[in-house]
C-alpha cells in the first residue's frame, strides 16, 4: 500500500472516531449507591437465618463422623475434614426445635472463630444473601428462645424475613461447652 493510501485510511479512521464521540449518548448519571449488608444464609427449623460473611468458612454436606460416648445428644460426633477433627453439632437438638426438611438436604456450616472450629448441622444452605442496610429491622423470630442472645435483628428480602445470627456468639456461650452428658 502506498503512503498516500495509508494517509487516506488514517483520515477515515480519525473521522469515524470523531463521529462516534459526537453522536454518542451522554453517560448516565451515577445512581446513588445504597449500602448493602451481605451474609451467608441457612435454615434451622424452617426459620431463615443469615450470618456475617466472616463467620462461616465453609458449607459442606454432612461428612462421615465418629460418635462420642458420654456427650449431649446434640453432639453428633467428630469428623475428619481434610486432616482436621471438627465436632459436628446438630443445631435442631441443641436449640430443641423441630426440623422442617428431610435430612438429605441438610448441610454443615463450618465456623472458625480463633482456635475454635465447629461444624453446625443446619437444614439447608441458602447461599450468599444481599440486603439493603436500610431494610434492617430490630425483630426476632418466634420459637427461637435458645438463640435470643445471638440474634441481631432481621432483614426483609423478597417478602421473607432473614434473621441475623452471630454464630461466634452462639458457640462462645457457656452452654455450648457443656458437652458432657449429665447423669441423673
Amino acid at each position: 500500500m502506498s503512503s498516500m493510501g495509508s494517509i487516506q485510511v488514517f483520515d477515515i479512521l480519525r473521522e469515524m472516531h470523531s463521529d462516534t464521540f459526537r453522536n454518542a449518548a451522554p453517560m448516565p448519571m451515577k445512581a446513588e449507591e445504597q449500602a448493602e449488608w451481605q451474609g451467608l444464609g441457612f435454615q434451622i427449623g424452617g426459620v431463615k437465618l443469615v450470618s456475617p460473611l466472616g463467620e462461616i468458612s465453609e458449607i459442606m454436606q454432612l461428612p462421615r463422623y465418629t460418635t462420642l460416648p458420654g456427650v449431649q445428644s446434640w453432639v453428633l460426633g467428630v469428623a475428619n475434614v481434610r486432616g482436621r477433627l471438627i465436632p459436628i453439632i446438630d443445631m435442631h437438638k441443641y436449640l430443641d426445635i423441630n426440623t422442617a426438611l428431610p435430612r438429605k438436604e441438610w448441610r454443615v456450616v463450618v465456623l472458625e472463630d480463633g482456635d475454635l472450629v465447629v461444624g453446625l448441622l443446619v437444614e439447608q444452605s441458602l447461599g450468599m444473601q444481599h440486603f439493603l442496610e436500610d431494610g434492617f429491622e430490630n425483630t426476632t423470630p418466634p420459637g427461637m428462645a435458645a438463640l435470643q442472645h445471638s440474634l441481631r435483628g432481621a432483614y426483609r428480602h423478597g417478602g421473607r424475613m432473614y434473621y441475623v445470627v452471630s454464630l461466634s456468639s452462639l458457640v462462645r456461650d457457656e452452654r455450648f461447652f457443656e458437652v458432657a452428658k449429665r447423669n441423673g
